[in-house]
């Protein structure tokens, strides 16, 4: 059995601490706790690392990169590199807060976002931390890296999505167009963000000016869009909580098509072969033409999904909330094989050549084989996985609870 190195419980001292319920010791610690965590987190950065991110040079562009959430505009969640299992720790490493985005990761260096506003950059080689920026609130969408500069959505406050300069540790831009909880998405020089305000924005990604907006329904109806866009370079394909999957033309805003399901799309959907692939939270998984909106095959997973979908030439993946992943044939929609985790699914598999890796809410990270589903391999985590795997060259990067990245690259033992 893989089991990670177990990091220090501590010393418990029986007697030390005085009689008290234990509920209302624990309440009276979390009033204490409370309004002192950020700060105490803060200091734990200025002591760990450097503050404020400088990274004083060009960034080499390499095809293994990943600067943004799935990967690219089609949001697909493939790598072209391929890892083999089994896997073998490098570092461990501690943001010292929740991580609920994926790591983005250029030229050895890895970008981590937390719920406590902080944007820290580390050394991929060896999980040492390079630097720090605090915003204003708590990051829950993955941002987007697009040369020497980051593009990070802000869940709430005053600033929605900030722009950050890597290269002088400059803020370079912001604007205020309500709360994010999705990832924003660059195609060419615009930038696209989708808000819990029902509302998707085309932004000039040198100063943020608005281009144009694109509203899901008048204001007091809209519903709020957990869904981050992707794109084929044709359309902007989001999901929306009202049931509806959107597209529309990437250059002015004006509505292509709309397709409605029957509850609440969370998932972003994934752009492969001329087609939008979808899952809501009635556990159907749609299939959608991209240039007409016709649906193409519709598959009953029998549970909620929560999470994106990940694809291959002939295969789309799909997990659900009772531990199921679901291989489809991309073209008809029909069953090619299925794998049971023992608890959620709620992020996408990482396709890496003929590997698959996906994290579950049971604390497992599993190798499968892409074509048979064949369960190659599996490591326990000390915590939930919820964030989808990410492979920069022969680094594989896990995020799991509640604020800890490992890396791991093959082990020939």
């Amino acid at each position: 059995m893989n089991v990670l190195p177990q990091r220090s419980q501590g010393i418990q001292r029986e007697g030390f601490l005085p009689s008290l319920n234990p509920s209302l010791w624990a309440l009276s610690i979390a009033k204490f706790w409370e309004p002192l965590k950020k700060y105490f987190i803060l200091f734990s950065l200025f002591a760990l690392g450097c503050a404020g991110i400088r990274l004083d040079r060009p960034f080499r562009p390499g095809g293994d990169d990943w600067l943004m959430y799935g990967g690219d505009k089609s949001r697909v969640n493939r790598t072209g590199e391929e890892i083999a299992p089994p896997l073998e720790q490098l570092w461990e490493y501690n943001a010292l807060a929740g991580i609920a985005s994926s790591p983005l990761v250029r030229d050895s260096v890895m970008l981590v976002t937390t719920l406590h506003g902080e944007v820290q950059a580390v050394n991929v080689n060896n999980g040492k931390r390079l630097g720090y920026v605090v915003l204003e609130s708590s990051i829950a969408g993955t941002p987007a890296w697009d040369g020497a500069n980051v593009y990070v959505p802000i869940a709430s406050g005053t600033e929605s999505l900030v722009c950050l300069g890597l290269n002088k540790a400059e803020r370079r831009w912001s604007v205020s167009i309500g709360s994010i909880e999705s990832s924003p998405l660059v195609v060419g020089d615009h930038l696209y963000v989708t808000t819990l305000d029902g509302v998707l924005y085309a932004l000039n990604k040198m100063d943020g000016e608005e281009l144009w907006k694109f509203e899901t329904a008048p204001k007091g109806r809209r519903k709020p869009i957990r869904s981050s866009p992707a794109s084929d370079g044709e359309v902007i394909v989001f999901g929306s909580d009202d049931g509806t999957l959107y597209a529309v033309n990437l250059k002015d805003g004006s509505l292509r098509w709309k397709y409605e399901t029957s509850a609440s799309i969370f998932a972003t959907p994934v752009i492969k072969g001329g087609r939008a692939f979808v899952g809501s939270q009635d556990g159907g998984f749609s299939c959608v033409d991209v240039a007409t909106g016709s649906l193409m095959w519709k598959y009953e997973t029998g549970s909620r999904i929560y999470g994106s979908a990940s694809a291959n030439n002939d295969l789309v993946f799909i997990g659900s909330a009772d531990g199921t992943l679901h291989a489809l044939l991309a073209e008809s929609g029909t069953i090619a094989w299925t794998f049971r985790a023992r608890s959620v699914i709620n992020s996408a598999p990482l396709v890496a050549g003929t590997y698959l890796y996906v994290g579950s809410l049971d604390r497992t990270l599993y190798a499968l084989s892409a074509a048979s589903g064949e369960e190659l391999w599996r490591l326990p985590f000390e915590g939930r996985i919820k964030v989808s795997p990410v492979l920069w060259g022969n680094t594989l990067l896990v995020t799991y609870e509640d604020k800890f990245v490992s890396a791991f690259r093959h082990s020939r033992d």
